[in-house]
């Protein structure tokens, strides 16, 4: 099997449950055409609707089919949507979203405390864009909506736009970390929230074109490879290069305090989200087939990327100037 062309997600969202797929989804489904792309026969979770060719998109079993998907684009195995086939969505998914946004507001209130601290504003805002982002994920792909709904396919849109903006937020506390501007100022303020409302604007349009088809340059022609190059390097490539260029500007800034703490943490949280990343692409579908289409990987990169957030947390605390309780006594 020869590789797909860069910019696709073929194999992506026939393994996993990422709210790009949810986008090319509504594409193929309102297009009608590609049925047998949507629902295969191959498939061991669309094999029962005994979707063919032949079949015509307001075809009973077809329109039973969309009814019961669950999050992906013709996956093997599926979390149906809530309410068929016996199904609650991915429970487990949507409680540890909900932790991940009880975590950046405890994150929040207590660096409240680090008046001194560099980087305050800057940190608070990348975690407020994480809960927002978890909210979002909790929605988007634990099978509560309806697959090729409108609601489903804006609120997917939306949270590519943040995975996009949200690689700016990241890189702003790099920047602050640097003390190459000072923090809490329009010199690094400016460029961290304009540069990531600019990006999260474009990847929102560019996601609402491809899955309302308002822009024929983003259609995608083969249903097999879903090729579409502006979702895969606005929310693939480029947060995956923004976790890179952070990295390597603290390892800079590490390197300068000659400290061994804050370079564990570092380490330690660059090790855990990319053990959720391999688990959520490789194990995703083993584990759903494994749990008889009740819960997926989802959650397990979600518990990483928690985990990481936190070490993040305590590397900057380590950082900064001051002491945690400075400011209560």
């Amino acid at each position: 099997m020869s590789p797909e062309p860069f910019g696709s997600f073929g194999w992506i969202c026939r393994h996993t449950t990422l709210p790009q797929c949810n986008l090319l989804f509504t594409q193929k489904w309102n297009n009608g055409s590609d049925v047998t792309a949507l629902f295969p026969s191959t498939s061991d979770f669309f094999a029962r609707y005994n979707v063919t060719s032949t079949s015509l998109f307001d075809d009973t079993n077809v329109q039973l089919a969309r009814l019961q998907a669950g999050n992906g684009f013709g996956a093997m195995c599926e979390i149906p949507h809530v309410g068929q086939r016996g199904s609650v969505g991915d429970v487990v998914l949507v409680v540890m979203s909900f932790l991940s946004i009880l975590l950046c507001a405890g994150l929040v209130y207590y660096s409240r405390h680090r008046k001194a601290a560099v980087g305050r504003l800057e940190m608070a805002i990348f975690l407020g864009g994480f809960a927002l982002f978890s909210a979002l994920q909790a929605v988007t792909m634990s099978s509560m909506l309806e697959q090729g709904g409108q609601a489903l396919t804006i609120l997917s849109a939306i949270e590519c736009g943040m995975i996009a903006g949200l690689g700016w937020l990241l890189l702003g506390n790099a920047l602050v970390a640097t003390q190459l501007v000072e923090d809490a100022t329009i010199s690094s303020l400016l460029p961290t929230i304009g540069l990531a409302v600019i990006t999260f604007a474009g990847t929102l349009y560019i996601s609402l074109a491809t899955g309302f088809g308002y822009e024929s340059v983003f259609d995608v022609h083969d249903a097999t490879t879903l090729k579409s190059t502006p979702l895969f390097v606005l929310t693939l490539i480029w947060p995956a290069a923004a976790v890179v260029f952070y990295i390597i500007a603290m390892v800079w800034v590490i390197f300068d305090l000659d400290e061994l703490n804050p370079a564990i943490c570092l380490g330690a949280a660059t090790a855990i989200f990319a053990a959720g990343q391999v688990v959520f692409f490789l194990a995703n579908e083993p584990l759903c087939k494994a749990a008889s289409g009740k819960v997926n990987a989802t959650f397990i990169t979600a518990i990483t990327n928690n985990a990481a957030i936190v070490i993040i947390f305590f590397m900057w605390n380590l950082i900064t100037e001051g002491e945690w309780f400075d400011d209560f006594y």
